[in-house]
């Protein structure tokens, strides 16, 4: 039996199956999508492409941290807000059930919170069975039919690099394949993901955007240390320190070894 046959057994019902998931470790924590026609106030996927639309949701987040507030790191933060939201839901269903999820541009709803930040992914239904499981095949629905878009218009209207945007969402796309990883029923689920970061150039010969945002260095403690490859600039806010992660940390610096 093939590994994608393997997987079918899970898919009778696959918004229960996603759900159950969330009830449970180590999902428990984090924020499911939601499934049919938004109950609240939501925009299309969609009008995240016009760029008038997203412009003053953009701007009505950013005047949140204050008059004169640095607009690119605010725009950095609500994107990890944004991708976290779609990236995390779409790799468990991907990872663990062998489900691709609706998750296009075209094909989603967008809760917006109170400050104008992406509150949660309403999605028409639970998706199919994955159609492929080669490496870029897989992710395509996600990174090129809603990340990529995004992150071109985000970044012409921030005059933000997108290897910033590509770094915000690596970073959640490498924590999600190690949770999936992690799960008790599916050990190792995640290395399709961790393998696909592993890839400076994709199968049809473009560069990986995704490639290893995340490094594990020697930093002279007792474990490798977590360091993102690019600081997403949310220390250019007002009082928001530099993340755990951070390249920038003094304390996140390799250590030199003598030889």
């Amino acid at each position: 039996m093939s590994e994608l046959a393997a997987l079918s057994p899970r898919l009778h019902d696959p918004v229960e199956a996603l759900l159950a998931l969330y009830r449970q470790p180590p999902l428990e924590a984090l924020k499911a999508p939601a499934f049919g026609t938004p109950e609240v106030p939501a925009l299309t996927g969609s009008a995240l492409l016009d760029r008038a639309a997203l412009d003053e949701l953009l701007s009505r987040f950013a005047a949140t941290f204050g008059e004169g507030a640095d607009r690119k790191a605010a725009i950095s933060i609500w994107s990890k807000y944004h991708l976290a939201t779609v990236a995390i839901p779409t790799l468990v269903a991907n990872l663990l059930l062998g489900v691709e999820l609706p998750v296009a541009l075209h094909e989603v709803a967008v809760e917006v919170g109170a400050k104008g930040e992406t509150a949660r992914l309403w999605l028409r239904d639970g998706g199919q069975p994955l159609p492929s499981l080669a490496p870029q095949a897989r992710f395509t629905a996600l990174f090129d039919e809603h990340c990529a878009p995004l992150i071109e218009t985000m970044a012409a209207l921030s005059g933000l690099s997108s290897k910033v945007f590509w770094s915000n969402l690596g970073h959640y796309v490498e924590y999600a394949g190690h949770t999936c990883s992690r799960h008790p029923e599916f050990a190792g689920a995640g290395e399709p993901l961790l393998r696909f970061l592993d890839l400076r150039t994709l199968p049809d010969g473009r560069r990986n955007p995704l490639f290893q945002p995340v490094r594990y260095l020697d930093v002279g403690s007792e474990a490798p240390a977590r360091v993102r490859r690019l600081c997403c600039i949310k220390y250019r806010l007002p009082d928001e320190p530099l993340c755990g992660g951070c390249p920038l940390k003094p304390e996140n610096r390799p250590v030199k070894h003598q030889r």
